[in-house]
């Protein structure tokens, strides 16, 4: 603020532009649409002086012009600006290699003797590489793209000198001028730094996972190693769970509903706990087959999963809704509905109401603030048709009755009964939902009805790793 007033180094036209973009698509005023009457022009004003301004700023890096272009990126991606998203948050990462953000300047040889920074900017230096690193991580898991920004290049501490957000409360800021309420939530401390650096730890798990499971060298990867890998992805993914704080712990079933973003880290887990295993699942990740065994305790571990993002979100949703969500929630519910449908037994009343659910939560998330994730729905919706006890349900437009809460545990005990590898077996892919013997499907002789889907659906047949890409013109 002291800058904002006097003009000092923290702030400029850029980064306040950056600022309104953001904040503007979390509103329903008509006043902030170029178009009334359109909501997808809602900020457009505010990017199109972003970009007007970047060109006086690029040719001289500085730290608001770093923060800028990560905000606006990272605001694009539900927007449906994902490759400019990317851009931005590129050039973002450039600057701040550039500038030396990487490098503790009071160990660094590389520093120049010359360079003396206060402790504020110091510790604005650590928390602004920091930042980009997460924002770094989840935009490559998102988009299907190696990250810039490695943690074995990197040489600043993370840990913070200043530590007020931690205890200050967190509560919901509510428009009057609208009907969105928010119910059922009691005021609780942020935890914005534990928060943070819990979702840091779990960053560089997540740039484990990229590396050892999803990188362009993978399809060669032996057996052994590829199993190998995976033993030791679970064992830091174990290790991160139960690391956690006592105040980070989170069980919806039990517990008061924490700030949004406590939920957003608990979701993020699970959805890497897929990611990890859905390699051991879908035919042609890698250059051998993984036996029976291997794919049944994969599939298994993404129902759970599956599940345990179910509980998260429908407690979220139920108390802040859905329309306001960071997109993080959004990948994570995605995951969590294609595992279901591509490996839960069909024949379970909560199986429906599950997928009815998830369809809800993604359309609701959808109408809200990221109107631009419109890719991902697509693919899902020619499928739900041809799942009968769901479609004849489900209004696919709408997200109405769908959006209930239910309880998983009834599901949960029946996914159980009928976890055995026989069952598991039988379900190896999507084509394997259009079979006579899935309760609930259209009959089906061959696959003839796969191939009056969008060809995109193999984009995303077996994996959520990548599923923000753009759309089919932008591949």
């Amino acid at each position: 603020m002291d800058s904002l007033v006097n003009g000092g180094p923290y702030t400029n036209k850029l980064l306040l532009n950056a600022i309104f973009f953001s904040a503007s698509l979390y509103s329903d005023h008509n006043s902030l649409r170029l178009a009334p009457e359109d909501p997808g022009t809602t900020g457009k004003a505010f990017y199109n002086r972003f970009k007007d301004l970047l060109a006086d700023y690029v040719d001289e890096p500085t730290m608001p012009t770093i923060v800028a272009l990560i905000l606006c990126g990272s605001s694009l991606v539900p927007h449906g600006e994902q490759s400019a998203g990317w851009l931005f948050c590129g050039m973002a990462y450039r600057m701040i290699i550039d500038l030396g953000y990487h490098l503790d300047i009071a160990t660094s040889p590389q520093t120049d003797p010359n360079i003396r920074l206060s402790a504020t900017d110091m510790e604005i230096r650590k928390r602004v590489y920091w930042g980009a690193y997460v924002c770094d991580t989840f935009q490559s898991l998102f988009l299907g793209r190696p990250p810039t920004l490695l943690k074995v290049d990197c040489h600043i501490p993370h840990k913070y000198l200043d530590t007020y957000e931690e205890m200050e409360e967190w509560k919901p800021c509510v428009d009057a001028q609208t009907q969105l309420g928010i119910c059922a939530y009691q005021t609780q401390p942020c935890y914005a730094l534990s928060t943070f650096e819990n979702l840091r730890r779990l960053c560089a798990v997540a740039n484990k996972i990229m590396d050892k499971l999803y990188s362009t060298a993978c399809s060669n990867t032996p057996e052994t190693a590829a199993l190998q890998s995976r033993h030791e992805l679970r064992l830091l993914l174990e290790h991160w769970k139960h690391g956690l704080p006592s105040n980070l712990r989170f069980d919806p079933e039990t517990d008061n509903i924490p700030p949004p973003h406590q939920i957003t880290l608990h979701t993020t887990y699970w959805a890497l706990v897929i990611l990890t295993e859905q390699p051991f699942l879908k035919p042609g990740h890698f250059n051998f087959g993984p036996g029976p065994q291997c794919q049944t305790e994969a599939k298994e571990r993404c129902i759970e999963a599956a599940l345990k993002i179910w509980k998260l979100v429908e407690a979220y949703k139920n108390v802040f809704t859905l329309r306001r969500a960071q997109y993080g929630i959004f990948y994570a519910t995605y995951g969590a509905v294609l595992v279901m449908l591509q490996h839960a037994p069909q024949d379970s009343e909560d199986y429906i109401r599950c997928i009815q659910f998830f369809w809800g939560a993604l359309l609701e998330y959808q109408n809200g603030c990221s109107k631009g994730l419109k890719r991902p729905l697509d693919l899902l919706k020619p499928l739900l048709h041809r799942i009968e006890n769901v479609w004849q349900r489900i209004n696919v437009d709408d997200p109405g009755d769908a959006s209930q809460s239910h309880s998983s545990g009834t599901l949960c005990n029946h996914l159980r009964k009928h976890s055995s590898s026989e069952h598991l077996e039988a379900q190896e892919s999507w084509s394997d939902l259009s079979c006579t013997n899935a309760p609930g499907l259209e009959s089906a002789d061959s696959l003839d009805w796969l191939a009056s889907i969008s060809g995109d659906l193999c984009f995303t047949d077996d994996t959520v790793f990548g599923m923000f890409m753009q759309n089919d013109s932008d591949i």
